[in-house]
């Protein structure tokens, strides 16, 4: 059999990328299919309920089917900062943070229904052949992928200079078409995400709408620039 090329990795990677709108009823279908070639264990968790961490013996992988969860680093001074929030359909691991010197927690937001699937089990040859094994082989590269694409753009955010274009840069990447960033978390985890005191940050979405800049109906911001 040939091997696949670098170029034949990252096309495919593309094709799998379905995942993102990959629906529950899909997700247990393929959990089934799945199970039938590696380890995989359905798991239900309540509010602020450890997923995982970085300093479990056990590497695994995890699927977002319904829910929410967030990523939380604490360094050695006890300092918290969100890394990222997931979703549905999202793909997590403890592999690319198995290196790092901080804690990194995955925790749940409300009721979050995961599917766990043991690391080692998907590493090694599948005997049956299956194209489930093979596709979550591929299902990691995207999570690599996805995973640097939102350091660099943590990396980014970081690197602006004020309250403001911290802000801006947070909502414009969140923002729909229609210029509406709609506020689905905490003013405080908004904060903690981009490194602020978060009575800086109310005081200048208050500023930012005083000077034109934005308009608020509730949970929705309306950004004019």
């Amino acid at each position: 059999m040939q091997q696949k090329t670098k170029v034949d990795i990252i096309m495919s990677i593309e094709v799998v990328k379905m995942v993102e709108n990959i629906k529950l009823e899909k997700l247990l279908q393929f959990k089934k299919n799945l199970s039938k070639c590696v380890n995989v264990k359905h798991k239900e968790y309540q509010n602020k309920e450890l997923i995982l961490s970085n300093t479990s013996i056990k590497k695994t992988i995890g699927f977002i089917t319904s829910g929410k969860a967030t990523i939380i680093k604490t360094d050695e001074n006890g300092n918290t900062t969100i890394m990222r929030e997931l979703k549905e359909n999202d793909i997590f691991s403890n592999l690319f943070y198995s290196k790092s010197d901080d804690e990194i927690f995955i925790i749940s937001n409300n009721y979050t229904d995961v599917i766990i699937i043991d690391y080692h089990s998907i590493i090694k040859n599948c005997k049956m052949n299956c194209p489930f094994h093979n596709n979550i082989v591929l299902y990691l590269y995207d999570l690599l992928i996805e995973d640097n694409r939102q350091q660099i753009e943590k990396i980014e955010l970081l690197s602006k200079r004020t309250v403001r274009d911290k802000l801006l840069f947070f909502m414009k990447k969140r923002m729909n078409k229609d210029n509406i960033f709609k506020v689905t978390t905490s003013f405080t985890a908004i904060a903690d995400y981009i490194c602020v005191d978060r009575s800086n940050l109310m005081r200048e979405l208050n500023k930012m709408e005083d000077d034109g800049l934005i308009e608020r109906d509730g949970r929705q911001i309306n950004i004019l620039i």
